[in-house]
């Protein structure tokens, strides 16, 4: 158990900076930086094209140039320090002219993503040696789903005290950036430490002098699996990007209570934590893919029953965490999914490309991120919203439907997707008898 949830200490720790950047990134960009909201969409929107590109290049390098010192655990950590010096700076409002504001933001922005990207491909792509069946991946990336619903839960108690514990909003972002990052980096060096017996110049093949993934064998990763697994993430958390973004706004503007954020974020923290019991144990016996598709319909239910909560926040916050509950069931186990898919690869095409399947699936995300960032920035300004400006009825009435359909809709069409995922089981249950073989011959430590 130590071994387990030490390994789950690093989404703890990246789990701060991404509940940072979903709920306070475009407040930042329009009420911090006071950039014009054209811009802000443009920059939310726009930066992240850029940084899925990133996510996909960290891939390629780390599955092309390990280190005598492992494959995953190096890149980990370097990646976890670029990480805590860009978000700094992009987090940080300069005093200079709207334009070199916009120069700089984007600049940090993608240094502090080549650094995200590099550690949390390594870090995702560690579930191949460490895991010698299916149990095994589900355990671990259940754990590290518990552990980052933990983060989600300290974040919640401290986030808006920190952002709102200095004189300038300005100070609060930068200082939080600082606290965030130091802790990524505190967890990926527990991390690399925890796992170095399973990553220490030995790859994943269980071979001394494996052959480098050439570039040449890019196509052969993306075989059906992947190219269904690809659509289905993007849409899927396309909608988890759309509903944090416009939260913020719809508390301040609709609910009319911006406090509601903090009891928001405990609430989905500890419903996560319940549904994390109960997710792994259903996943092992009804499979991923089913449970994805259950969960994913019933928080689709808890979405659309929103409508009806604008005004009662205690019914509001109920669906939110019935709608957590059902969410460990479908985006909780995309890094298990995407261990099979590379194990599947790797059998059926032979290439051993694990660090860059894991980037594909990370570039789903951000291109998730991507579909999701366009529609709620683009529909602030559709609706009528400007930076500054007075928000009137019409304009919160167009935020809460712009939430909840939007949301609602994009989890519908990533179910029907969902449907056309298929490995075949004789397959996958050959690759782990011989993964299982492998561990017994001295492959890897027991």
């Amino acid at each position: 158990m130590a071994f387990i949830y030490g390994y789950a200490l690093g989404e703890f720790g990246f789990t701060f900076f991404l509940f940072f950047v979903s709920y306070y990134l475009m407040v930042f960009l329009t009420d911090v930086l006071r950039l014009p909201m054209e811009l802000a969409a443009v920059l939310y929107s726009g930066v992240q094209w850029l940084e899925a590109a990133t996510m996909i290049g960290a891939g390629l390098y780390i599955d092309r140039h390990p280190r005598k010192s492992g494959q995953f655990r190096p890149w980990m950590v370097s990646g976890s320090v670029i990480l805590l010096v860009g978000t700094v700076l992009f987090y940080t409002a300069f005093d200079v002219p709207v334009a070199a504001k916009a120069v700089i933001f984007v600049a940090a922005y993608l240094a502090a993503y080549w650094g995200y990207n590099l550690m949390w491909v390594s870090y995702r792509s560690l579930l191949g040696p460490l895991g010698r069946n299916p149990q095994d991946t589900i355990v671990l990336n259940s754990a590290s789903a518990q552990m980052g619903s933990i983060a989600g839960l300290c974040f919640s108690f401290v986030c808006v005290r920190l952002l709102n514990g200095f004189d300038r909003p300005e100070t609060g972002y930068t200082v939080s950036a600082l606290v965030y990052g130091g802790i990524i980096v505190a967890c990926m060096l527990i991390v690399s430490r925890i796992t170095k017996p399973f990553d220490n110049g030995t790859l994943c093949t269980g071979t001394a002098n494996p052959e480098p993934f050439r570039l040449r064998d890019m196509g052969k990763v993306f075989s059906r699996p992947m190219c269904v697994f690809f659509l289905v993430v993007t849409l899927r958390e396309a909608a988890s990007t759309v509903l944090p973004t416009l939260l913020v706004y719809y508390f301040t503007y609709v609910m009319e209570d911006p406090g509601l954020m903090s009891v928001y974020l405990s609430v989905i923290t500890f419903s996560g934590l319940i549904g994390h019991f109960f997710g792994r144990k259903l996943a092992n016996v009804y499979g991923k893919k089913l449970m994805f598709i259950v969960g994913s319909l019933a928080a689709c239910g808890c979405i659309l029953l929103m409508r009806f909560t604008a005004h009662m926040p205690t019914a509001f916050l109920a669906l939110v965490a019935v709608k957590a509950f059902f969410e460990i069931f479908s985006g909780a186990f995309i890094p298990a999914f995407m261990m099979e898919i590379a194990d599947y690869n790797e059998y059926t095409v032979g290439v051993h490309a694990r660090a860059f399947t894991s980037s594909v699936g990370g570039t789903a995300l951000r291109c998730s991120q991507i579909l999701g960032g366009a529609i709620a920035s683009f529909g602030l300004v559709a609706v009528g919203y400007s930076s500054g400006g007075t928000v009137t009825p019409e304009i919160a009435s167009g935020i809460s439907n712009l939430m909840i359909y939007g949301s609602a809709a994009i989890i519908l069409v990533s179910v029907v997707v969902m449907m056309f995922y298929k490995v075949d089981p004789a397959v996958m249950e050959q690759i782990y008898k011989q993964r299982t073989k492998r561990l017994k011959d001295g492959g890897f430590p027991a």
